[in-house]
Formats: structure tokens, C-alpha cells, sequence
């Protein structure tokens, strides 16, 4: 009876938030609403999840063995470790677990409880477990490399790892603490709770999941035995509003405090609004260019050249996006350890035409380009057809659903494709790993990275990026990371465009919002109204 008038509360307040009407004048006071385009989650199960829209979600439910200092990105913090001991050689780290944890279940979270979340990562076996499997962990020997003693933790490697490496991949989301015995009491012919815990939570956050209702909204409760201290609002409702223009609408009435996915234009029209604010929040988000060495055109170091000196970067940012991103060209994002600081890279024509006619290519040629109709792809794709058409180049625009040009990445079916990469945690190896490794081009293939779906075989490079993933020594590792990462800026078939300057406007009673360099950085729980 108590679950059935709870649910009943819950879908009254559902109903009434999801209202278009202008019957409310203003959320409720203890209630957070925000909107934003949350179409992509397909599970709430946080050793699956690895899209950027739930991220916020599985940050405030779940607490993480290490996680980032709320109000200081740059420390990471204890989360359900208390503690951590790491060895000099870089072969095996200890962490101890707080004492009187508990889930939002009741349940005490325990050592095995952290043991069996990081196993049930790699016994899944989905995407983001190439995080974990970067230590060397494998379903043949993780039940042996992680493993709990008491109220400890003990991770131990094949190879050496450095503590600032292990630390940073342990705060991404599927570092998250499950409840082992709640999970386990849900399995279904041996899938470890997966089916059941893709729409519910079993975590230690700061706040529970009440209901998602999959491309409509996800309902979330404080949880008021969070060990980071009780929440300042009740509850927070994420709104799916897929339309940048319905957000500005929805949140100049009223009936949402914050809206997450404005453009330039709706920017622009709020920020004279008394009754609103403007936060602008650097993200780890870079735009960057795929070109598919399946093309015979497009193995040619000097045609990557060329491409690299016909983008109007500047421009981009400054005039069509209007601030909203920031020239990158590198592929590690501004505010990450590790990422260079210049951009050599102009538009210069003259410049481009020359290393075209030293390719062959005088007269030009004819490619295809794949890009989202979401904005920015498309405009992006828009400008670039305008500067390559200066040299020659005509670029024949495909312009499609997400699931469309995903689908056709990932079978490796374009010539260029204008892409997105945020990493999943914030550490440079996060993304160099994503970028420079390939030592397998068959289809076959288990890592099906960027360099994988770009047919660009680097055994070499791959060889290069191992040896700076096992360096133990944080300032020599970045120096390698560095080394990299020139390659990847200045002599690959990867060209890298803009990193994304989020604007998030809100209503000015809402204080303590904030975001950092990762898609799962807002913690609710400071959030007050």
C-alpha cells in the first residue's frame, strides 16, 4: 500500500510537471524541472549506459568508488572508497571502504558490493567496459584481479598503471557501486540484473529513481541517507524536450527552471530576460572531422593537409556558432590534463590548393560528407562545403538521422563524416586511446574505435600509445600523451574542429547549478531554488 500511494503521488506530479498548459505559473519549490533532449537513453543500468544523456542521471544516483569534487572538477574525491593505497610499481592499488554506507535500498555497501560492480562491467561485456578493460581485465581473470578482503578493495594489473590513470577511469560511470544483493535477487538467466536494472536504481546516490518513462521524463527522489549530506531540493524531474525553441518557450513561462540545449539564436533572445541567467560551461566535447582510408583519395597525408588549411575555424565559432564553441584542434579537450594549448590551423586557400596539385589533384575531385541534421553537424557540414568548393572540392552532403549516420560509421561506410567524441572520463588517455589505437582493420575486429571505423591500420602508433598507457610517472606519461596527440593533430585522417561551450540558461532562482569538462558532471544535490 505504501509503494502503490507513493507511485500514485509520483505520476500526479509527473502529470502535472509534463503539462504544456499555462495553468503553472512556476515548478514547485522543492522540485528542480529541467529540459533537455534525452531521446538517446536506452538503459539506466550504469555498467551499459555510454551515451551523454543520462549522464547527469547515473551521476546523482549512484555514488562512484572515487568521484570529482563537486565544487572543484580538478580533485577527485573519495566516493564509496574511504581511502587508497597504490604501489610504487604501479601493479596494484588497495582502497578501503567507508563504514556505514548504506544503499537506498537499507542494504550496507561493502567491499564485495564494490568488487562485484567492477566485475559486472566486464562480465557484460558492453561498450563502456573498454575502460575497465584497458587494465587488463578480462572475464577469464577478473574474478582473481579484483577482488574484496574485509573492508578492502584490491585491484591488482599484469602491467603498470599510473595512480592518476586508475583514479580517473574509476570516477566514469561504470565505476558505480551497485547493490550486489538487490541486483542479483532481479537476475534473469544469468544476465546480472541488467533487465531490471536498465529502468530502476540500485545505487547509494543522493537521489533515487522514481520512474523514467523512456523519451517523456525521468523522475528522481533525494535519497536522505546520502553520505554527501541531505539534498537541497526533493526531487528533480528531466524533462524530454527534444526542441531547442520548446525549451526557451517552456522555460520564459515557467514551467521549467533550466533548459539545456539552446542554440545562438535562442541564446541571443534570453539573455536580456530579467527573470534569467546564463551559465556557459566548458565542456570536453569536440567536433572533428572522420576521413574513411577505405577512399584511396583520402590516404594521402598531403590531401589530409590540405583539408586541415580549408576550414574557416574562426569563423565557426566565433560567427556561426556565435560562442558557443571554441577552436580545438587537438583532439584532447581545453581543461583536461594533457591537452595543447595551440591551434596552428587557418583557412588558407592558396595553401590547400598547393598540396592538392603535389597529391594529383589539381583539378579537384568530388567526396561525399555524412553529417546529423541536428545542429551543430549540419552547419558545420554546410560551411565546409562552402570553404572545400574554393579549392575543388565538391563535397556531396548526406544529411541524416543520428541512427542513420551512427549506423553507417560504424560500418565504415562514408568518406568523411563530421563526428562528435566527449570522453567518458577526464583523464587524456580517455581520448588518445579512442583515437590512435588499431591494430586489427578486419571487420572482426574487438576494438572498433575511430581509427578502427576509419580503416586507418596503425600497429606502430598502437605500440606508442601502450607504452604510454603503462607509464607510471604522471608528468612523463602527459609528455607522451602529447607526443600523440601532434600526430593525431597534424598527420592523421582525423581533423579536429571545435570543442562546445554548453550554454545553460535557467531561471535566477536557481542557484549552485554547474557543469564541468564531462557529460556527467552536475551534481544535483547542491542545486537549490
Amino acid at each position: 500500500m505504501k509503494t502503490f500511494k507513493s507511485k500514485t503521488l509520483y505520476t500526479l506530479i509527473f502529470s502535472a510537471v509534463l503539462s504544456l498548459g499555462s495553468v503553472q505559473a512556476a515548478t514547485p519549490a522543492d522540485t528542480l524541472v529541467i529540459a533537455r533532449d534525452i531521446g538517446t537513453i536506452i538503459s539506466l543500468d550504469p555498467q551499459e549506459a555510454f551515451e551523454i544523456a543520462p549522464g547527469d542521471t547515473l551521476n546523482n544516483l549512484y555514488l562512484r568508488l572515487v568521484q570529482h569534487d563537486p565544487r572543484d572538477f580538478k580533485k577527485i574525491i573519495p566516493g564509496v572508497v574511504e581511502s587508497w593505497q597504490a604501489s610504487a610499481d604501479g601493479m596494484r592499488i588497495v582502497f578501503k571502504i567507508k563504514a556505514g554506507l548504506k544503499f537506498q535500498s537499507g542494504n550496507p555497501v561493502t567491499a564485495e558490493d564494490a568488487a562485484f560492480s567492477l566485475r559486472r562491467g566486464i562480465q557484460l561485456g558492453k561498450p563502456p567496459s573498454i575502460i575497465l578493460r584497458q587494465f587488463g581485465w578480462a572475464k577469464d581473470n577478473v574474478e582473481q584481479q579484483v577482488r574484496a578482503e574485509g573492508d578492502q578493495l584490491i585491484l591488482t594489473f599484469t602491467k603498470p598503471y599510473s595512480t592518476d590513470l586508475i583514479l580517473s577511469s574509476l570516477s566514469a560511470a561504470i565505476a558505480s557501486v551497485v547493490d550486489k544483493k538487490l541486483v542479483m535477487a532481479n537476475e534473469q538467466n544469468g544476465d546480472l540484473g541488467n533487465a531490471w536494472l536498465k529502468t530502476r536504481s540500485a545505487g547509494a546516490g543522493a537521489y533515487k529513481l522514481v520512474e523514467w518513462k523512456a523519451k517523456d521524463a525521468v523522475v528522481l527522489e533525494a535519497f536522505p541517507g546520502y553520505s554527501g549530506g541531505a539534498a537541497k531540493l526533493k526531487r528533480v524531474i528531466i524533462r524530454h524536450v527534444a526542441e531547442p525553441a520548446a525549451q526557451r518557450l517552456l522555460l520564459e513561462k515557467g514551467d521549467i527552471d533550466v533548459a539545456s540545449d539552446l542554440n545562438p539564436d535562442q541564446v541571443q533572445a534570453l539573455v536580456s530576460k530579467p527573470e534569467l541567467k546564463i551559465l556557459q560551461i566548458p565542456r570536453g566535447t569536440v567536433h572533428y572531422l572522420a576521413l574513411n582510408q577505405a577512399n584511396p583519395v583520402l590516404t594521402k597525408p598531403e590531401v589530409w593537409q590540405a583539408l586541415r588549411w580549408l576550414i574557416d575555424y574562426d569563423g565557426m565559432a566565433n560567427q556561426l556558432f556565435r560562442g558557443q564553441y571554441k577552436v580545438n584542434q587537438s583532439p584532447v579537450a581545453q581543461g583536461v590534463d594533457g591537452a595543447l594549448p595551440e591551434n596552428p590551423y587557418k583557412l588558407n586557400v592558396a595553401k590547400a590548393k598547393a598540396l592538392l596539385a603535389k597529391a594529383g589533384l589539381k583539378d579537384g575531385l568530388s567526396l561525399s560528407m555524412d553529417a546529423m541534421e541536428a545542429s551543430p553537424y549540419k552547419e558545420i557540414a554546410q560551411s565546409l562545403q562552402n570553404t572545400f568548393a574554393q579549392a575543388g572540392i565538391k563535397l556531396e552532403l548526406r544529411v541524416a538521422e543520428r541512427s542513420q549516420v551512427l549506423t553507417r560509421y560504424r560500418e565504415r561506410r562514408h568518406d568523411i563524416l563530421v563526428f562528435v567524441w566527449a570522453p567518458d572520463y577526464s583523464d587524456a588517455s580517455s581520448t588518445i586511446e579512442f583515437f590512435t589505437r588499431n591494430a586489427d582493420n578486419t571487420d572482426g575486429a574487438l576494438n572498433k574505435n575511430a581509427a578502427w571505423r576509419n580503416r586507418w591500420l596503425i600497429p606502430q602508433l598502437t605500440a606508442k600509445t601502450e607504452v604510454a598507457s603503462h607509464e607510471v610517472n604522471s608528468a612523463t606519461r602527459m609528455q607522451r600523451y602529447g607526443e600523440l596527440q601532434r600526430v593525431l593533430r597534424d598527420d592523421s585522417p582525423f581533423i579536429f574542429l571545435v570543442q562546445k561551450v554548453e550554454p545553460i540558461a535557467m531561471r535566477k532562482n536557481v542557484l549552485n547549478y554547474s557543469g564541468f569538462v564531462t557529460f556527467d558532471s552536475t551534481p544535483f544535490h547542491i542545486i537549490e531554488k
